[in-house]
C-alpha cells in the first residue's frame, strides 16, 4: 500500500509541474546522458595535473551548482547582491556560495542564496564518480543537507541528486538536480558560460523549482561576468520569471567571484 500511494505521489508531483517543469526536467535528464561519452575518457584525472590558468580561468555561473568538485585545496567564493522587484515594490538580498575541495574526487558546497528571506542553509557534499581525463568533464552525485539559520525555524531537511559538468576552452556546461523526498520538490538548474577573448563571459542559466501540489516557479538570467584577474570576477544578471506562478516580477544580480 505505502509503495502504491509513493508512486501516487510522484505522479501528482509530475503532473503539478506541467508541461514547462516536466519538459526543464527531460533537459536536464538529456544532458547527462547526451555527454556520458565525454565523461567516460578516464577516470585518471586532476590529480598531480598541472592546468595552465587559459584552462583554470572559466567563470562560475550565478547559481548553479559546479558540476564537479574543486581541487584538492582550491576555494571559490560567491558573493551575491540581488535586487528583486515585487509588484511595486524593490527588496535587496543578499547570498553566498562557498565551494572547496576536500579530497580528491569529494568537495563541499556551503550556500544559501538569500540569506535575508531563506531560512535555511545548504550543506552539500559530491563526490565525482565519473570525470574525463582532462578533468574537465564529469558526473557527480551529491548529498545535501538544509540548516535552519534563521530564528525560531528548527527544521532539517535532507536532498540528493546528481550533477554534471562538460567543458572546452571557450564553453562550459554545467547542470545539476536535487530531490527533496521529505518536502516532495525538485529543484535544478543548467548552465551555460562562453567565453569571449580573455576576459568577458555571458552567462545564460535555466532555473527549475517544481513542489507536489504547487504550481511550478521557473526563471532564466542572462548576464555577463568580466575577470579582472586570475582571483577576481564582477558580474551583473538579469532574471525573469517563465513560468505562471512567480515570487517576482524581474531581479538584478550583482555578483562578486573570488578564488584562491
Amino acid at each position: 500500500m505505502a509503495k502504491k500511494e509513493k508512486h501516487i505521489k510522484i505522479k501528482k508531483l509530475l503532473q503539478s509541474g506541467n508541461k514547462i517543469s516536466l519538459l526543464a526536467l527531460l533537459c536536464l535528464l538529456v544532458v547527462a546522458v547526451f555527454f556520458q561519452p565525454a565523461f567516460c575518457q578516464g577516470n585518471d584525472t586532476m590529480k598531480g595535473m598541472d592546468m595552465s590558468e587559459e584552462e583554470m580561468d572559466m567563470v562560475h555561473p550565478f547559481f548553479t551548482h559546479m558540476g564537479l568538485p574543486d581541487p584538492v585545496g582550491h576555494y571559490a567564493l560567491r558573493l551575491s547582491g540581488v535586487a528583486a522587484r515585487e509588484e511595486e515594490h524593490t527588496l535587496g538580498d543578499f547570498g553566498f556560495h562557498l565551494e572547496a575541495g576536500l579530497l580528491d574526487r569529494v568537495g563541499i558546497h556551503i550556500r544559501n542564496d538569500r540569506v535575508l528571506n531563506n531560512d535555511h542553509t545548504e550543506f552539500m557534499l559530491q563526490y565525482a564518480a565519473i570525470r574525463s581525463q582532462d578533468g574537465m568533464s564529469g558526473f557527480s552525485p551529491f548529498a545535501e543537507v538544509e540548516i535552519p539559520t534563521h530564528k525560531g525555524e528548527r527544521h532539517t531537511y535532507g536532498l540528493v541528486g546528481f550533477s554534471t559538468m562538460w567543458s572546452t576552452r571557450i564553453l562550459e556546461l554545467n547542470q545539476s538536480l536535487e530531490y527533496s523526498p521529505e518536502e516532495e520538490a525538485l529543484e535544478g538548474s543548467v548552465s551555460l558560460v562562453g567565453k569571449v577573448g580573455k576576459r568577458l563571459f555571458p552567462v545564460v542559466e535555466f532555473i527549475l523549482a517544481a513542489t507536489n501540489g504547487e504550481k511550478p516557479q521557473n526563471s532564466m538570467i542572462a548576464g555577463l561576468k568580466y575577470r579582472i584577474n586570475k582571483y577576481v570576477v564582477i558580474g551583473v544578471g538579469y532574471q525573469i520569471p517563465v513560468t505562471e506562478s512567480k515570487e517576482f516580477t524581474h531581479q538584478m544580480l550583482f555578483q562578486t567571484d573570488l578564488e584562491w
